[in-house]
């Protein structure tokens, strides 16, 4: 696999204010993933250059921040008990906004049916909104529940119930599915690009 996410440590001499704005006098065009303001001009096509780009987005301004808060939880706590909501929120707009590149309409249901393992697939458009909905707009689950492990997604009863853990590996394996579709299927292709755009446009530094 071409763009697999790596989550180890890597050495960067930028250091970031508390807001994660850079000033720099360097002539030299500088990448910060954290910082749209930084991030290359939109090309006219997709290449590897620019699927490399989003993968630095994914891999440090979102999913890598997830996964060292995890690892710092697990280090202090032993798991993620009474610590579950916090990354679930996490989690879900994570996933919101890495479909969204490349999907238009009901876009976390299209990007799990069409990068999740198949097992998610039936339950995706469920995923929307009784977990991102609920979480984000009323932080509590009401028809679903979430364990601070590895629990494969199952419906018990009529709660539909997933493990953290197993959602975040997930969540990973599918944007690198995502990533590697892009280099050749011309819809996402077409629609991340405008995506990309629009937010670059919009950056401010």
């Amino acid at each position: 696999m071409r763009y697999k996410l790596d989550f180890s440590p890597k050495f960067n001499v930028l250091s970031p204010s508390i807001t994660g704005a850079i000033v720099s006098d360097s002539p030299h065009a500088v990448f910060a993933a954290w910082q749209p303001s930084m991030w290359p001009a939109t090309p006219t096509a997709v290449d590897d250059k620019f699927v490399f780009t989003l993968k630095c987005i994914f891999e440090e301004s979102m999913l890598g921040e997830i996964s060292n808060v995890i690892a710092d939880i697990q280090k202090s706590n032993g798991d993620l008990q009474h610590r579950g909501h916090v990354v679930a929120v996490a989690l879900v707009c994570a996933l919101e906004a890495i479909a969204s590149y490349g999907y238009r309409g009901h876009h976390m249901m299209h990007f799990i049916k069409a990068h999740f393992r198949p097992d998610y697939h039936a339950h995706a458009n469920r995923i929307y909104k009784i977990y991102r909905c609920s979480l984000v707009h009323s932080w509590n689950l009401f028809e679903a529940s979430i364990s601070p492990d590895n629990t494969k997604i199952k419906l018990d009863g009529n709660s539909l119930t997933l493990g953290l853990l197993d959602l975040f590996e997930c969540l990973v394996a599918a944007t690198e599915d995502f990533l590697e579709k892009l280099t050749y299927d011309v819809a996402l292709q077409k629609n991340t690009l405008k995506k990309y755009k629009k937010l670059r446009s919009a950056a401010r530094p």
